[in-house]
């Protein structure tokens, strides 16, 4: 496996590249953003383990994965009966009390637990949050934490690695946002709980039909469209249809026939007729829904920390 610098995000904002906080991982490789490799003084090509290592500390029990997402076990467990909970580790066997969960796993939970907390029933949320991290892991490996941001020179002026020299008491894999976020909760004295940062990954829900994403702190920045050369305020990204056990989401991309624009000119025509559909229906909403995705995921694992302190005690 090697470690590789990546400025890669999510949203690339029309002519140039997007926040570069977020990770992407391209298949077969873990890749990290420019700022940490520099910060661990890597280079393009540098051999790291093997295999990533995974421990007792960053594997979470489903009885943890509730706690870090806010929700009832009883839910949980209701999340596990419909298909809906995130991917578990091993074997599939058992009631929910059996699985167990890696980061990918904490942060899909974070975002169903942010999303019910919203007020959207249970399995809708369960249904959306799937949507994301099926997209997410596809395209850049896990949901965006924006940890990274307390790497960047606006929250680490110095430069240096925020919690000093890097420590050799610990199994660190970089691959598993546990571990920065140890680091930072627990070694370095920048680290903000609960505050949003810029680079945030922002889900906005108009009327419960329409879900758009956009970046904290970059209001003033396009973001890319592949018909709408200007670039849009917001990026379009699912439909949900329907409540309750009814519900479907579907994705922008899945009502077009074709994603090559280029060359098939309907289907871009009807890609910038569902762009302004769900600007429009962003603009003229009478109720949205803010989620910040990134938040959710970093308050996810400040609530694991908590509960996990008085057992370490």
């Amino acid at each position: 496996m090697r470690i590789i610098p990546s400025a890669v995000s999510h949203f690339v904002v029309a002519g140039q590249q997007g926040n570069s906080a977020f990770f992407s991982r391209p298949k077969g490789l873990l890749t990290i953003t420019y700022t940490l490799c520099k910060l661990l003084s890597l280079k393009p090509g540098v051999k790291a383990l093997g295999r990533p290592v995974r421990t007792v500390a960053d594997i979470f029990t489903s009885r943890e994965i509730a706690v870090a997402a806010g929700l009832p076990a009883r839910n949980f467990a209701l999340l596990v009966d419909q298909g809906l909970a995130p991917l578990s580790l091993g074997a599939e066997f058992g009631r929910a009390g059996h699985r167990t969960y890696d980061s990918a796993g904490l942060a899909h939970a974070a975002l169903i637990g942010a999303l019910h907390l919203a007020g959207f029933e249970l399995l809708v949320s369960g249904r959306l949050a799937a949507a994301f991290a099926n997209d997410y892991g596809a395209s850049h490996g896990k949901l965006p934490s924006n940890l990274n941001s307390y790497l960047s020179r606006g929250k680490n002026p110095s430069g240096a690695l925020p919690w000093g020299k890097m420590p050799d008491d610990l199994p660190l894999n970089f691959e598993h946002d546990y571990w920065l976020h140890y680091l930072l909760r627990f070694r370095s004295a920048i680290y903000q709980r609960g505050v949003a940062v810029t680079g945030d990954c922002l889900i906005e829900i108009a009327d419960h039909r329409f879900v758009l994403t956009r970046v904290f702190g970059l209001e003033k920045l396009k973001i890319h469209s592949p018909v709408s050369r200007q670039g849009l305020p917001a990026s379009p990204d699912y439909r949900i249809i329907g409540r309750g056990t009814s519900a479907r989401i579907v994705p922008i991309h899945e009502e077009v026939d074709s994603l090559d624009f280029q060359i098939d000119q309907k289907s871009a025509g009807k890609m910038r007729e569902l762009e302004i559909e769900y600007l429009n229906g962003r603009h003229d909403a009478v109720s949205t829904v803010q989620i910040n995705l990134s938040l959710a995921i970093r308050n996810a694992f400040d609530r694991l920390h908590d509960a996990r302190e008085p057992q370490a005690a």
